[in-house]
C-alpha cells in the first residue's frame, strides 16, 4: 500500500460506489489515498481508500476543516486509521490546525475509525434537518438548494404545489476532533469542544478499526501531496 495525495477526480469513483451518502461534499480543499502498488518505474494502482477534507457546510466562529468522507473499497484491508494520521500529517505541514468529524448516527456510526485514531470526543449533536422527502424520496439539503434553491419545506411546496414534500431529520451525530497544533489546542478551547469519554457502538459486533499504526508501509515525498486548494 502507498498514501499519496489524491484529485477529488481520484475519489469520486469510492464515494460513488462504496460511501453511503454515494455524494461529494462541497468546498474540498485536501484529498489523500490509499493506493495499490503496482507497475514500472514507482508507479502505483488504483486509489482503495480515500479521505476528504473540506470547509465544513455550517458555519463555524474559528477556522476549522472538516473531515467529510472516509471510505474504501470492500479489498482494502489496512486499518484507515492510519490513512488519516497520514493526511493529519500533511494537514499539519500545510498549516492546518485544527480538525472535526461527524460520526452519522442515523447510519448508526459511533465514531470507531476516529476513536482508533486517537481524535478526541466532544458529544451528540442535537437532531436536524438534513433534507427532505420528495414524492417518497429522500433529497439532501444540498441538492434541494442546488435544484430548487431553497431546502425548505413551505418554499418548495410553493415551487412543487402537487409534490408530496417533508421535513426529514436525522438521529443526531457524534462531534469528534482533532488539534494538530497549540493553536488547535486554543481554538478547541475557545469553541468549548470537550474531550468526554467515547461512545459505545449498540451493537458489540459492529466492526472497528485497529489502533493508528507508529508508521506506515510507504510514504511518497513531500512533493507528493497536494498543497493546493481545490474549488
Amino acid at each position: 500500500m502507498i498514501l499519496t495525495g489524491a484529485s477529488p477526480d481520484e475519489c469520486w469513483p469510492l464515494v460513488r460506489d462504496y460511501h453511503y451518502s454515494g455524494r461529494m461534499p462541497a468546498n474540498i480543499q485536501h484529498c489523500y489515498a490509499a493506493r495499490a502498488e503496482g507497475g514500472l518505474f514507482g508507479d502505483t494502482g488504483s486509489v482503495t481508500a480515500a479521505v476528504i477534507f473540506s470547509i465544513p457546510p455550517t458555519r463555524w466562529s474559528e477556522d476549522v476543516l472538516e473531515l467529510s468522507r472516509l471510505v474504501r473499497c470492500p479489498n482494502h484491508a489496512t486499518p484507515l486509521s492510519g490513512l488519516i494520521a497520514f493526511g493529519c500529517r500533511w494537514l499539519r505541514k500545510d498549516g492546518c490546525h485544527l480538525l472535526v468529524s461527524f460520526a452519522d448516527w442515523t447510519e448508526r456510526h459511533h465514531g470507531g475509525i476516529y476513536q482508533a485514531a486517537g481524535w478526541q470526543y466532544a458529544g451528540m449533536r442535537e437532531r436536524r434537518m438534513d433534507g427532505l422527502i420528495v414524492n417518497g424520496q429522500f433529497k439532501s439539503g444540498r441538492s434541494c438548494n442546488h435544484a430548487w434553491g431553497t431546502r425548505s419545506p413551505e418554499r418548495l411546496r410553493a415551487v412543487l404545489p402537487s409534490a408530496d414534500i417533508e421535513p426529514h431529520y436525522d438521529e443526531g451525530k457524534h462531534l469528534y476532533w482533532r488539534a494538530l497544533t497549540v493553536a488547535g489546542k486554543t481554538r478547541a478551547k475557545r469553541l468549548g469542544l470537550d474531550s468526554l469519554p467515547y461512545p459505545k457502538p449498540d451493537n458489540a459486533a459492529c466492526p472497528s478499526d485497529a489502533p493508528a499504526p507508529a508508521g506506515v508501509s510507504q510514504e511518497h515525498p513531500l512533493e507528493a501531496a497536494p498543497s493546493n486548494i481545490y474549488s
